[in-house]
């Protein structure tokens, strides 16, 4: 009898509202055993309830081994363990080495190893994709990797207006999956990124305009907490909890479903662009007009790029429009700007974000940074000009690729996102437009990594002074592009802040989330804590 899984849902709701979800008598025991694990099958298991000891996370792999098979569980040494470790977007995060990967099948095996790890007090990380920039944000050294790769499931509800999308799925599958039905999600633009990490740290698309972002398009998400519960949360159930993972992050319990609102979508038009530095002042004014203009069609998206490769400066857009419609009105600007590349065409979504991903291989280092201003055509200039100009002391790097990009928060996407309650970001419509800048680089030897991140953070500190001037600067950064030394929550304002962190003590009151599982962002301060001086 699973003690812990046939609570009425109104009595969870009940509870919820109270001062925690989590009884102030939870025995960690008494709810494994509900999940049919019996703890005295493990002696050094049911000791680690008197004793603190650092062969911790060995006895619990040990249990999970003994309970779910070899199958589900990865030990060092092993070349499944090898393959797992190697398999990161970034190297940086292939260089961890948790004492074991555990590979759940469902929400009740996920539920057994957050009861688990609590009881023996190992730390663990939660892996979707896997394609976040850092160590540690989806990996735990010495700790266990919890992989959700086998909880892969699409399906569609009778009436195909829910996408069930299991958590370990990656948008590109997802996308193909549901183009047979001539629908489809809102998520992430490019095809390797993980359904999880970007749903949860708000999650641009394509279709912002008309949607807002992939947490806002969610109807609810299968969560299991602290405590080995497992709830829907929707703004009818559990509606604090809702509200808090519409972007805020891994802090509050496992996500293992996204019950998401399908739309009819067939194929489309997009793709990218090139263009040489002479072009540059059209480019500006291109993105600036549609970015303040962004109302007059809301089919349309664009993304705008300035990098040096192989020495040359290059600026790429990246287009996209929701009809199959080559070059559809709202993009004049664009199509009169010469382009010395031109990859558009008419395609269904899975085939565009494979393409858009093509420049983002797996296997190298990375860095991530972001943050936003207030749109303006200048400095957006000033941006790309004080980028160019400091990239000297980085440029010999092996196998540098720096790009700064601006991706615009346009005012339909904000008013989109008040939908059902609205989401934890803090981004005010009325504030709006205002845009992403985003600093992505990859490099090859790990030797060059500390010029690198201090360049990336000196280069931040002159735009924001450079914005500062102009009273152009905003607060907002976006998670899924920001670096383990930005404090991500705190940007989304101290009213936000202070209420994210109320939530996590009613579903969470021992703190595991913020203490076993201490990767990605958190609610108190950067992952990395402030950049060395």
């Amino acid at each position: 009898m699973r003690i812990n899984r046939v609570l009425s849902i109104s009595a969870l709701a009940a509870n919820a509202l109270s001062s925690t979800f989590e009884p102030a008598d939870f025995n960690i025991t008494e709810a494994l055993l509900g999940n049919g694990v019996n703890i005295t099958a493990f002696p050094e298991l049911a000791g680690l309830v008197e004793r603190s000891d650092l062969k911790a996370c060995s006895i619990a792999c040990n249990a999970l081994r003994f309970t779910f098979g070899s199958d589900s569980v990865l030990l060092q040494g092993s070349p499944a363990y090898d393959n797992f470790t190697a398999d990161y977007w970034a190297a940086q995060q292939a260089n961890v080495n948790p004492y074991c990967v555990f590979k759940p099948a469902n929400a009740l095996q996920v539920s057994t190893v957050v009861l688990l790890a609590r009881l023996a007090q190992c730390p663990f990380a939660v892996k979707g994709g896997g394609h976040a920039a850092f160590a540690g944000g989806s990996s735990i050294e010495g700790g266990i990797t919890i992989a959700l790769e086998k909880m892969n499931e699409v399906t569609l509800s009778p009436d195909k207006k829910l996408a069930h999308v299991g958590a370990g799925n990656r948008w590109g599958s997802v996308y193909k999956t549901l183009e047979q039905h001539g629908l489809e999600v809102i998520g992430g633009r490019i095809a390797p990124v993980g359904v999880s990490g970007l749903t949860l740290g708000g999650g641009i698309s394509h279709f912002a305009n008309r949607y807002g972002w992939a947490c806002d398009n969610v109807e609810s998400f299968e969560t299991v907490t602290a405590s080995g519960v497992i709830v829907n949360a929707s703004p009818q159930t559990f509606p604090d909890l809702y509200w808090a993972l519409r972007g805020g992050g891994n802090n509050f319990g496992v996500v293992t479903k996204f019950n998401m609102r399908t739309f009819v979508q067939g194929p489309m038009w997009g793709g990218q662009r090139a263009h040489i530095e002479s072009e540059w002042d059209k480019v500006y004014t291109a993105y600036y007009n549609l970015a303040k203009n962004a109302a007059k069609d809301l089919k349309q998206a664009q993304i705008v790029s300035f990098a040096l490769q192989a020495g040359n400066k290059i600026a790429a857009e990246d287009l996209e429009y929701s009809d199959p419609t080559p070059w559809p009105p709202v993009f004049d600007e664009w199509k009169a700007i010469p382009a010395v590349m031109d990859g558009t065409s008419v395609a269904n979504l899975s085939t565009l974000v494979q393409n858009l991903g093509a420049g983002a291989p797996d296997g190298v280092q990375e860095t991530y940074w972001d943050r936003t201003f207030k749109l303006d055509r200048d400095l957006m200039k000033t941006f790309i000009d004080t980028f160019f100009e400091m990239l000297a002391p980085i440029e010999d790097a092996e196998g540098i690729l720096p790009v700064l990009s601006f991706q615009a928060i346009t005012v339909p996407a904000m008013e989109a996102m008040e939908q059902n309650g609205g989401n934890a970001l803090g981004l005010d419509a009325s504030q709006g437009p205002i845009f992403i800048a985003n600093l992505a680089i990859l490099w090859s030897n790990a030797a060059d990594n500390n010029r690198i991140f201090s360049f990336s953070n000196n280069l931040y500190n002159r735009l924001v002074a450079e914005a500062g001037k102009k009273g152009l600067n905003n607060d907002y950064i976006y998670m899924n592009y920001a670096s383990p030394y930005q404090d991500v929550v705190a940007s989304y304002g101290a009213a936000n802040k202070q209420k994210l962190k109320k939530i996590a003590s009613i579903y969470d009151p021992a703190a595991v989330f913020q203490n076993l599982q201490p990767g990605y962002f958190k609610l108190e301060g950067a992952p990395y804590g402030a950049f060395p001086a």
